[in-house]
């Protein structure tokens, strides 16, 4: 499939009323919901075949009760939060400069960009942040993700979809959205991949209230700072493993480790030992976790079974490390 360029909608056909009464600091995502709430660019035929608000409401978290976005695992939550920020500092722009617009109308135009739009890259749209540097392709956005799937390129004449083998008459074409756990395909776009060979556990909420103030310190004055992920490509140096060491050792042999020599007293191997008991105490907070979903008076049936979902593939993860101890290095 080829997609030319003037079919494209991005950074170059952003209708000239929205272009110059927006502020010049507007995100893309934020003037392209723009021009489809204000059905410019000949948009309102192309939304005929997006979903309606009410599949939003009942997939994505963003629109979920906040009872129910409580309970969301810590790296979906993580990504929640920074799609508020970025919502509301686009509504924030919007609204000054289009008032006949509700913000559930903006918002609806500014979802449908999150979930169906992709990477684009010309000279002008590298000036962007790159998460900023988006497109929305007709027709291309009705792929849906998998693993593996055809291939993706663009280039100044047009947007590219390739398939990666032979299909026959009636199969399903995917694309892969990238290499993402089923925490950031449904924060970001409202679904779980069944087979997932990117999912992960994030264990933020096991780990970190074992860290004391110090503990902490320490691991952000030598740059670990980043989520505690537990996953099939764990390497020794990955924060997690970093974190439980330092759990489990003694001022001296840290320091060791943080100066580049592999401590004699084992403390990897301690880190490693002390991970089952760990997840053995997750796998009671998730029980606690489905059953307050289920007992909450807020939300879908959709919504609240979803959630579950989620938490009873965490569950598998978690169950599948203790049994297997795949993590062992």
């Amino acid at each position: 499939m080829v997609i030319p360029t003037e079919a494209i909608h991005s950074l170059h056909s952003i209708s000239k009323n929205v272009a110059q009464t927006l502020p010049a600091n507007m995100s893309l995502h934020g003037s392209l919901a723009a021009d489809l709430a204000l059905h410019h660019n000949g948009s309102v035929k192309w939304t005929k075949s997006v979903p309606e608000w009410s599949d939003f409401e009942a997939t994505l978290p963003y629109l979920w009760p906040e009872q129910l976005q409580r309970l969301l695992p810590v790296e979906a939550k993580d990504i929640l939060t920074k799609q508020y920020t970025m919502f509301e500092r686009d509504w924030g722009m919007f609204k000054n400069a289009f008032v006949e617009i509700s913000k559930q109308d903006y918002l609806y135009a500014w979802l449908i960009v999150n979930t169906r739009s992709f990477y684009y890259e010309t000279s002008d749209t590298l000036r962007l942040p790159w998460h900023d540097r988006l497109s929305l392709l007709p027709a291309a956005d009705l792929f849906n993700h998998a693993d593996t799937g055809c291939s993706v390129s663009y280039s100044m004449e047009s947007y590219t979809i390739t398939t990666d083998r032979h299909y026959q008459k009636g199969d399903e074409l995917y694309t892969s959205y990238g290499n993402h756990s089923n925490d950031f395909l449904l924060a970001e776009y409202g679904f779980l991949l069944k087979e997932n060979r990117w999912d992960k556990l994030c264990l933020n909420d096991v780990i970190l209230p074992k860290l004391n103030s110090r503990h902490k310190a320490e691991l952000t004055e030598n740059g670990h700072t980043g989520t505690l992920m537990l996953h099939d490509d764990s390497r020794k140096h990955d924060d997690i493993w970093v974190a439980l060491r330092l759990l489990s050792s003694v001022d001296s042999q840290w320091q060791s480790y943080i100066d580049g020599e592999e401590d004699t007293e084992g403390t990897l191997a301690k880190a490693i030992a002390s991970l089952p008991p760990l997840l053995g105490e997750y796998l009671d907070a998730i029980q606690g976790i489905k059953l307050e979903i289920q007992s909450l008076q807020v939300g879908t049936r959709r919504q609240k079974t979803l959630l579950t979902q989620r938490w009873d593939e965490i569950e598998a993860m978690v169950r599948r490390a203790i049994e297997t101890a795949w993590f062992a290095m």
